[in-house]
């Protein structure tokens, strides 16, 4: 999930590539009519990200139902954040470098075409390059909206407007499985899901066109100069590792047996654009230190690291859960996909308003030590039960109780990771801090959703072989009753044999949920390495 930084954010002055200039005059120079426009139109475009972030979890089964191609289902909830991860950096050196209006216009521009290449999608591949396109759209609609209002408004002001993006954001979210399981049983069918992007980005394009005002935070610069000032060999190379580790871990043990000499050679990809990024960064080959993509100096910062953890941790949490746990629904309940979205929503709402009230939290304790160390205990109390109860006798409400422990957990920590970056850094590596956050979360939901993929994916096949062997099924059928209760062979399961395919599948549903209490045992052990610091007043270091 995308997190907003605090209001507090507001008051501190960044440097040129941390977005932040204080205007010159000491009111805000647009009002009225055209103010009013600007900002909901930011703010739709905001609630269509967070729209998007949650829509897929529920129209995950229809798709491989309609395509096949399971062994690719972790990309259609991966694949958006693939997307943004791969250029959220490249999109904040744009936004630093270049008119902020174009680059905005550009980005919900290919936000829309990745929208709809996924309502028109005709086979799975398409599918999965409209997400990924969607997604680098995405990160731009919300770095661009964050940007926007941080230069447009005053000090007194920018709190309350940036903080507003959390709320349309969060709302994008909340409503994002209910929607997009509506649209999956409705006679629209779940393309619509993707199609509405469409509807509701027509209703701001003139906004942007003829109300967002031209800003450009490198004016007198020449164009070639902005140009060669930007790292590109490290954005590609950085790029590359992304879609590889991706690549990787959803077709080995897929499409491509893990001795396979595709898996391997993916492998062998993966690692050398690792070492080849982290060789480039570290000794700033083709650009300068202050240029280059990645602000690996804060690697060196103790606190700047242990906040990526626990920022990537957070993230985990979230995205495991709001992605599996209605396809358990479907399976152990037969729900449909509304339904199975409905029951996602306790989480998801505790999750988003734990999250708007965090930074209000962390002021009043001040200690942010002491609020991951609450946010990991919650994760380990609501995942590790989840992990060793779960299955097909347990009450619902059961259920219900221990994701909302979690969502606790997982709001606590998706928010102030960002506050506490900027406020205990120098203020010249304010903007770095934000980045290391911004790679942290997104990273963190691609790994997290790729290995939740690999786990449920590899669990339930080795399950169903187990519990439907000597009937008659194919690899292939059991294949394909992975992807949800609509499979032709979930269908045609009576009596006690339906009743140990569903077992199968919620053991493997509780070896995919073990992500959750691993990412609480990760944060805690990282908030118990962190400084005992406190903001917003004297430092205190014991």
């Amino acid at each position: 999930m995308a997190s907003i930084p605090d209001p507090e954010l507001g008051k501190r002055e960044l440097p040129r590539d941390g977005h932040i200039e204080e205007p010159e005059s000491k009111g805000r120079k647009i009002r009225g009519i055209n103010w009013i426009v600007i900002c909901a139109s930011l703010y739709i475009t905001c609630f269509l990200y967070g729209l998007d972030t949650t829509i897929a979890a529920d129209v995950q089964g229809p798709v491989v139902a309609a395509f096949g191609h399971v062994d690719q289902f972790s990309w259609i909830g991966a694949g958006f954040p693939l997307g943004s991860v791969c250029v959220i950096l490249l999109l904040g050196t744009l936004f630093n470098t270049f008119n902020m209006k174009w680059v905005y216009i550009a980005t919900v521009v290919l936000f829309e075409v990745g929208s709809a290449l996924c309502g028109a999608a005709p086979n799975m591949n398409a599918l999965i390059i409209g997400r990924v396109i969607a997604g680098a759209g995405g990160s731009g609609i919300y770095l661009g909206s964050l940007q926007y209002l941080a230069i447009m408004t005053v000090e007194k002001e920018r709190g309350l407007y940036m903080a507003l993006i959390a709320v349309f954001w969060g709302l994008g979210c909340v409503l994002g499985p209910l929607i997009g399981g509506a649209f999956a049983v409705s006679a629209a069918t779940w393309r619509w899901a993707f199609y509405i992007n469409l509807v509701i980005g027509a209703v701001s394009a003139p906004a942007f066109i003829l109300c967002l005002p031209s800003i450009c935070l490198m004016p007198d610069v020449p164009r070639q100069e902005k140009l060669a000032s930007i790292d590109f060999v490290g954005f590609v190379l950085g790029a590359g590792m992304w879609v590889s580790f991706l690549l990787a871990f959803t077709m080995a043990g897929g499409q491509w047996p893990w001795n396979d000499g595709r898996t391997i050679a993916t492998f062998v990809v993966f690692g050398v654009l690792l070492a080849l990024y982290a060789l480039q960064q570290y000794f700033a080959i083709f650009t300068t230190p202050a240029r280059r993509a990645f602000p690996g100096h804060l690697l060196r910062d103790r606190t700047q690291v242990l906040l990526y953890a626990v920022t990537a941790a957070g993230t985990t949490s979230v995205f495991v859960i709001v992605y599996y746990l209605p396809i358990y629904f479907q399976f152990v309940s037969g729900d449909g996909a509304l339904m199975a979205a409905v029951r996602l929503l306790p989480f998801v709402v505790i999750a988003v308003a734990v999250n708007l009230v965090s930074g209000s939290l962390l002021h009043f304790i001040k200690l942010y030590k002491i609020i991951f160390l609450l946010a990991s205990v919650f994760l380990l109390v609501g995942g590790g039960p989840m992990v060793a109860y779960l299955k097909p006798s347990t009450m619902t409400g059961t259920i219900y109780g221990l994701s909302i422990l979690a969502a606790v957990g997982s709001g606590l920590s998706m928010v102030i990771g960002y506050t506490v970056a900027t406020l205990t850094t120098k203020p010249e590596d304010t903007g770095a801090a934000l980045k290391m956050q911004n790679v942290a979360q997104i990273g963190g939901q691609v790994i997290a959703l790729a290995l939740a993929g690999q786990i449920y994916r590899s669990r339930a096949i080795a399950n169903l072989q187990s519990a439907l062997a000597g009937h008659g099924y194919s690899y292939d059928e059991i294949w394909s009753a992975v992807a949800g209760t609509q499979s032709a062979l979930f269908e045609e399961l009576e009596g006690p044999l339906r009743d140990r395919a569903i077992d199968a599948i919620s053991q493997a549903m509780r070896m995919t949920f073990v992500l959750v209490p691993v990412a609480g045992a990760v944060m805690f052990a990282a908030a118990m390495l962190m400084k005992w610091e406190r903001l917003f007043g004297h430092g205190l270091h014991l």
